[in-house]
């Protein structure tokens, strides 16, 4: 069983490198149960249930037929509070993932897009990432699929 001694001597051989991830950790340690990362993964998963009704809805209306289809999520976080939080799922023809990260105790929230151009000769990628103060940036890209 761990005692102060033994995290003490543990402590004393850590490398300077790592000394500020485990003074994180510790520092997160300090009340327990340790506190979450601040994530609201129940609206995360809100957005993209709407989402993917959503794509559900447009897609039967354009083609006039019912639609199979579903999302997946997942989670994870550290003990230092990093952490992340995704759902994928595909509105019509298009594949969405969403993600919100924690790092360093820093919220961000990625959108990931792919889709087949309209000539189907390429995969268009877009990305949207949203930093911890609110500001945005997007850019998108067209790679060349491969002729079979």
């Amino acid at each position: 069983m761990s005692n102060r001694e033994t995290l003490h001597s543990l402590i004393e051989t850590l490398p300077n490198a790592s000394l500020e991830t485990v003074e994180r950790v510790l520092r997160n340690y300090q009340t327990w149960p340790p506190p979450q990362p601040s994530v609201d993964f129940e609206k995360l998963k809100q957005r993209a249930r709407e989402r993917f009704e959503k794509s559900q809805r447009q897609e039967a209306e354009r083609t006039g037929r019912g639609v199979i289809g579903g999302f997946v999520g997942g989670s994870f976080s550290t003990p230092d509070g990093d952490g992340s939080a995704s759902m994928i799922g595909w509105e019509g023809e298009t594949l969405v993932k969403v993600e919100a990260r924690v790092f360093k105790g820093h919220k961000m929230e990625l959108e990931e897009r792919f889709r087949f151009s309209d000539d189907q000769q390429a995969i268009q990628y877009s990305q949207k990432i949203k930093g911890p103060t609110g500001k945005e940036h997007s850019h998108e890209i067209k790679v060349d699929v491969i002729k079979s």
